[in-house]
């Protein structure tokens, strides 16, 4: 990471239950946005998370009315509006992050609380799952500055919605709300702001409790479809499953079954 000036104590933090660990945006008197110290301190959540073999999801939130913010105005106006050296550079470290959330095996639970906005949208969208408030709505604005979507948001949108509505959502710049993100495919569920978190807890402890073996396999496979041709896909496919079928914790899925008991996975 290139030196920046840190303006704050801490914009992201860490805490662990069970399996679970929670990457928490929380700086909300800056709206949460997307700065050098936010790229910095989720990298680093993220590795920490990555390899803590006990920690086995996932739940990003963040904290206030805007959960997730735009590009914050030193980077645009030291970096992007700068030259295309400097804007090159904050953004292969911006791209580094969004490769890492698709590509890490541990399942990432983005939790949408409050408003989604530019750039931090697109980091959501970069879940492999995403639960939403009723009062959260995602805005890519970028179009009203002349800008186009970054921070994989054309990428993420395409996969979600098509390109047809991507390219009208970002197009338009208008804000979308909670209910229309679902109806849309952004979201996979929309619950009652007071129960959003908990509802994202219970869906990442759910998976949690899955073999780790099988979860990565479906993420990886997944996330990298775009890449494959049918033909490729099928040895993938193939490759994927006979992994599953040689680990430790297909052999200890079949034994708990045969014992009429609950397995316990170890992820190898």
């Amino acid at each position: 990471m290139y030196p920046y000036e840190k303006k704050f104590d801490h914009v992201v933090s860490y805490a662990t239950t069970g399996a679970v660990a929670t990457i928490t945006f929380d700086c909300s008197e800056n709206l949460n946005r997307f700065s050098e110290q936010v790229i910095d301190e989720f990298g680093a959540a993220l590795d920490q998370a990555h390899w803590d073999e006990g920690v086995r999801a996932i739940v990003l939130r963040g904290t206030g009315p805007v959960s997730f913010g735009p590009g914050d105005l030193d980077i645009i106006k030291t970096k992007l509006a700068k030259n295309l050296t400097a804007a090159r550079e904050v953004m292969f470290e911006i791209s580094a992050l969004i490769r890492k959330m698709y590509t890490i095996p541990t399942p990432i639970i983005g939790l949408a609380e409050g408003g989604c906005l530019g750039g931090g949208c697109n980091l959501l969208l970069s879940s492999d799952i995403v639960i939403a408030s009723e009062a959260a709505y995602f805005h890519e604005l970028f179009v009203d500055y002349a800008l186009t979507p970054d921070t994989g948001g054309l990428w993420a949108l395409q996969r979600l919605v098509g390109p047809m509505r991507a390219k009208a959502i970002c197009m338009l710049g208008e804000p979308v709300g909670a209910r229309a993100a679902a109806e849309l495919g952004m979201v996979y569920q929309v619950v009652a702001p007071e129960s959003a978190y908990a509802t994202a807890m219970a869906l990442a402890t759910s998976i949690a409790a899955k073999s780790p073996v099988g979860i990565n396999h479906i993420k990886q496979i997944s996330n990298r479809l775009p890449d494959y041709t049918m033909d490729t896909y099928f040895q993938i496919e193939g490759d994927y499953l006979a992994l599953g079928a040689l680990s430790a914790d297909f052999q200890e899925a079949n034994l708990a079954a045969a014992q009429q008991r609950a397995p316990e996975f170890t992820g190898h």
